[in-house]
């Protein structure tokens, strides 16, 4: 493994992505003297971060995930801060707030006149265009983007994403600095929107939605289907295997017929939109799909997602 030198990072952001990739940074760096700086202008949201936070610690000592003293230790190491010339000696910052190209640009802008002429400039976004974001911008070549997935702590992948102008060593700082944080970054090489992980998600996502809203089958099915069908034999049995166990005839004849009858709505569908329009939001308004706001319902869902840690050491063994 490649030593990293970044020792001194930024987040701006403390809203639901924020806290978790400075927790990601605090514990996983290989640097034990590295400096982690939360920034938010909003002092109610660097409240919630700094309770997340102090919960979030507590819960990994006792999922076994941390030793207590360490769980302590790298807590202490997250400065929350709501003045922005904390983060002008960082050499990476990584932006994280809400998933609009405006706010972005001017976050960019701000960052690019504060930071030394070697800081490195990323975006969380989870499908905007780094190229644009970077335009606004004296240093395109040290913009990237890095998509971390929710929860940043727990999910070992983060797609890299290479804007027209993102130098070559840009992309391979960042990348061994994400391998050094025991993550799994992968390359999107073309800055298209969605990057790689949204727009696989989002095809699933689109067409159990298309099936729910014709009745063809519940909720609680069409889950199991996924977890129970396809989704279990993923973590040991690698995409594109599964495409050749099927037979690659056996594939153009299931696409020939398939295809035509799949939903390809280009809009947002409207059983999302209404349940919008409801505020019933997922887990943030306590009712989405599911009813969050049962006794041990949010609890069951976080043990689950802690278990991510086993699966993903189990699968690595096969490896």
């Amino acid at each position: 493994m490649k030593q990293v030198s970044i020792k001194n990072v930024g987040i701006v952001g403390a809203g639901i992505m924020g806290p978790g990739i400075a927790e990601v940074f605090a514990v996983h760096s290989p640097s034990a003297d590295c400096s982690v700086v939360v920034y938010d202008a909003a002092e109610d949201a660097l409240d919630k971060a700094r309770e997340r936070l102090d919960a979030d610690f507590t819960r990994f000592h006792l999922a076994g995930l941390l030793d207590k003293n360490v769980a302590e230790k790298t807590r202490n190491r997250i400065r929350l801060v709501s003045e922005p010339d904390q983060l002008q000696h960082a050499e990476l910052v990584i932006e994280a707030v809400p998933e609009r190209i405006e706010i972005k640009k001017k976050v960019f802008q701000e960052l690019d006149r504060l930071l030394p002429a070697a800081g490195i400039l990323a975006t969380n976004s989870s499908g905007l265009c780094v190229s644009d974001i970077a335009a606004v911008t004296r240093r395109p070549q040290l913009c990237i983007g890095t998509h971390f997935v929710n929860p940043p702590f727990l999910m070992p992948l983060v797609e890299v994403v290479k804007g027209r102008e993102t130098a070559d060593a840009t992309v391979g700082l960042v990348v061994d600095m994400l391998t050094a944080l025991g993550k799994r970054p992968v390359l999107v090489k073309k800055d298209v929107p969605g990057y790689v992980l949204n727009r696989l998600q989002t095809a699933v996502f689109r067409e159990l939605i298309s099936l729910l809203e014709a009745d063809v089958m519940s909720v609680p099915d069409l889950e199991a289907t996924v977890r129970y069908g396809f989704a279990l034999r993923l973590p040991v049995i690698k995409v594109f295997e599964l495409v050749d166990l099927m037979g690659l005839d056996t594939i153009q004849a299931v696409f020939a017929y398939l295809f035509p009858t799949l939903d390809g709505s280009a809009s947002p569908p409207r059983l999302i939109r209404e349940m919008v329009q409801r505020g019933e939001l997922g887990v943030k308004s306590g009712k989405g799909f599911h009813d969050y706001s049962q006794p041990g319902v949010l609890e069951s869902l976080e043990k689950r997602q802690a278990a991510i840690c086993q699966i993903v050491a189990m699968v690595d063994r096969f490896d």
